[in-house]
């Protein structure tokens, strides 16, 4: 006898000797989802045959947390490698525009050998005919050093540049932020589809016990045929309802390993439990306070509006006088020779005169950023308001649902406990029976469903503060 029918049997004993006692087994069957377990077990599929073992899984079996999940991603994730990678460019970037303010030095060693026509070089004839002078050899070592000493244009491009580097990072949290809401609600459906498959489990137990119950009721002629159908198709029915919650447990798992980036294939064990959070009671004005504050994206704005602001004067400084200084110091002398120390020291004040419209349109370019930056900061703050009160009225709605679907389900088992007595008493036929259950299913849906509106609501909450990264990944 297979596992299910020795179960059913089990069930259509117990209602047979004795119907409290399995009242009782099946409210705690469908209560179970109000509990808070430590984890969810993945239960596979029946084999189709007794006699056949399970083929054991050439991939890997991972057990993971939502803290351990979210770390997983931070880590792993390939758009946070590319935003990674960005932040390293814009310090590029910056040690590229320090480099401008440091001194140049190089080192130089060069020989000629030179044959001069002084009649050439002087402009004249020579008295006597041509005047050559050589072949002779002649040579240069030494290090040549130049820096600016004043140039206010290299100086704010310099700090534009460690704005920007600023922003790439608020940036990257922001892209942190994104991939956690993503991986958090992964997960969160995950739970929604295991929890489905649980209480479809228990449908499924319920309805083949229910089956035998009206099997055994026709034997006795209490029950008719028809009975028995109709149990029969509302088992199939529910067993068609487990079918589609396992695909979508399926599904949501292999979306969670994509954002894990985990290798496909890889078989995943959630090992927290759909249960209702730990709800926070800042009220909007704290709530908004906290977004305007931790937002990253505000802190990309804001580095991006000083960024904009030091390149204006960058530009600006290019109508300025520029201070160059440089030396050289070396030996020089002929090859047959002894060689002399030998330097030079010059300093340079460069003055622009005319630059055909580059300041003007440098200075426009970081004006319309500026003004770029202002109104994106704008859009973003009326986001955060509204994100903030969209979460905290969602959260208080869903708390609600919460209360309300756990009556839902206490009314419905007990309705079912009443209809199940009076079939078995012969009193009705089971058509209460199948719509109790019915009511069952539509319960239990509804307390997963607000279940999951809770959580989620906690999350889109936590994301409009800025928060949920420390929030989620202790």
């Amino acid at each position: 006898m297979s596992r299910t029918s020795s179960r059913a049997s089990s069930w259509a004993r117990s209602w047979t000797i004795g119907a409290p006692r399995a009242l009782g087994r099946g409210r705690v069957l469908s209560l179970t989802l109000l509990t808070a377990g430590t984890a969810w077990t993945q239960v596979p599929p029946p084999a189709t045959s007794s006699t056949t073992a399970a083929p054991v899984s050439a991939y890997p079996t991972v057990q993971l947390t939502l803290a351990q999940a979210l770390k997983t991603a931070l880590e792993q994730n390939p758009r946070l490698q590319q935003s990674l990678l960005t932040i390293a460019e814009s310090g590029d970037d910056r040690r590229a525009a320090a480099a401008a303010l440091m001194p140049q030095v190089s080192a130089q060693a060069f020989g000629q050998r030179n044959k001069y026509n002084l009649d050439a070089l002087m402009g004249l004839p020579q008295p006597g005919g041509p005047e050559v002078v050589g072949p002779y050899n002649w040579g240069q070592v030494g290090v040549e050093a130049q820096v600016s000493l004043f140039d206010l244009s290299l100086w704010k491009k310099w700090r534009a540049s460690r704005h920007a580097e600023d922003a790439a990072r608020a940036q990257g949290r922001a892209v942190r932020e994104e991939i956690a809401a993503l991986v958090v609600g992964q997960y969160l459906h995950a739970l929604r589809a295991a929890a489905s498959v649980k209480a479809g489990e228990s449908r499924v137990e319920l309805a083949e016990a229910l089956a035998k119950l009206a099997e055994n009721q026709q034997k006795q002629g209490v029950g008719t045929r028809l009975d028995t159908l109709r149990s029969q198709v509302q088992l199939q029915t529910e067993r068609q309802r487990l079918i589609q919650a396992q695909t979508q447990r399926t599904t949501a798992l292999a979306g969670l390993g994509r954002l894990l980036d985990l290798t496909p294939g890889t078989r995943i064990e959630l090992a927290d439990s759909l249960s209702a959070p730990a709800l926070p009671t800042d009220g909007f004005e704290a709530a908004y306070q906290a977004g305007l504050t931790q937002r990253p994206e505000l802190a990309a704005l804001d580095a991006r509006e000083k960024a904009a602001e030091n390149l204006r004067q960058a530009a600006q400084g290019l109508r300025l006088p520029t201070l160059v200084a440089s030396g050289t110091y070396g030996t020089t002398g002929l090859q047959s020779e002894s060689w002399t120390h030998t330097y030079q020291i010059s300093l340079g004040l460069r003055v622009p005169l005319f630059t055909g419209g580059l300041v003007s349109s440098h200075v426009s370019r970081a004006k319309s950023e500026q003004a770029r930056v202002q109104e994106a900061r704008r859009e973003v703050r009326a986001q955060v308001g509204y994100e903030v009160q969209v979460a905290q009225a969602e959260l208080e709605a869903a708390t609600h649902e919460v209360e309300v679907a756990n009556l839902a389900v206490s009314l419905s088992t007990e309705a079912l406990t009443q209809a199940r007595h009076r079939f078995e008493a012969g009193v009705s036929n089971n058509i209460e029976v199948i719509n109790a259950q019915d009511e069952l299913a539509r319960a239990n849906d509804n307390q997963i469903n607000a279940l999951y509106r809770l959580n989620q609501s906690r999350v889109d909450l936590a994301r409009a503060t800025g928060q949920l990264e420390q929030t989620f990944a202790r």
